[in-house]
């Protein structure tokens, strides 16, 4: 209970420095993103660095905006910008159920979204995703696989595990709680790293709906003056920015 009343009070506490902000350009601006490499890596405190990390400060240095990265779980971020004006996110992967819920500033990297099976699995066979619904599926909470799969009909009661982690998806998968586990190819791999089981995961299905461009984006109800400085610094520097090909390249050395 301690632990959940502080959580409460921290995230009151960065929503009201958000809506502080509102008003007043010369404030910082405070931008909320996860660890996520190599599109955004916690370093330590107060050191965030990553892809992603890098175009979203030129774009803000650019735009002469002062502003302050905070690194949260994916669900306390979510939280925080959709309820504080001004509060900026990154790396937010732009979907069709999003698309009216943000301010969309600026394209960042693309994603692959995809399900995973143990190799050792030669019984799981997929070649679209009405074959997935025979099997038990494993996503993190807040995730938009948890969203898609909940709105074509998969349940909790029948063939989905939502969870608040995938590290949590993965372990339950590597004791074969469940048969698949749901998520962006580069968070499997990230997960796959930590938990030392390189090589034993085999991807079966790659999501169409899901893999999408990701952004750095705004609460619904920020300011024009920033949306507006921000989308005219990423127009000026967009061929000196080189996205695609910054990318690929921390993706193939990550």
């Amino acid at each position: 209970m301690q632990q959940q009343i502080r959580w409460i009070a921290t995230t009151v506490l960065i929503m009201c420095q958000g809506v502080a902000s509102a008003g007043e350009s010369n404030e910082q601006v405070h931008i909320y993103t996860e660890d996520f490499p190599p599109y955004q890596e916690f370093l330590g405190p107060g050191r965030i660095g990553g892809v992603a990390t890098d175009l979203v400060k030129t774009l803000f240095e650019h735009s002469k905006i002062d502003y302050k990265i905070h690194v949260l779980p994916w669900f306390r971020t979510n939280h925080v910008v959709n309820h504080t004006p001004n509060a900026f996110i990154y790396s937010l992967a732009r979907t069709q159920e999003r698309e009216k819920q943000y301010r969309w500033v600026a394209p960042l990297c693309e994603i692959n979204v995809s399900f995973y099976k143990l190799k050792a699995r030669k019984d799981i066979k997929i070649n679209d995703i009405e074959d997935v619904r025979q099997y038990v599926v494993a996503v993190a909470s807040g995730q938009p696989t948890e969203q898609h799969l909940v709105e074509i009909g998969f349940s909790q009661e029948d063939n989905l595990v939502i969870l608040a982690s995938h590290e949590q998806g993965a372990q339950m998968l590597n004791k074969a709680r469940v048969d698949l586990l749901y998520g962006a190819d580069l968070f499997v791999k990230n997960v796959q790293m930590a938990l030392g089981r390189g090589g034993e995961w085999e991807r079966v299905y790659v999501s169409p709906h899901l893999s999408k461009r990701m952004y750095l984006a705004a609460n619904i109800n920020s300011d024009e003056t920033l949306i507006s400085k921000l989308q005219k610094s990423h127009k000026m520097l967009k061929n000196k920015l080189n996205i695609e090909a910054r990318c690929e390249q921390a993706i193939r050395n990550h």
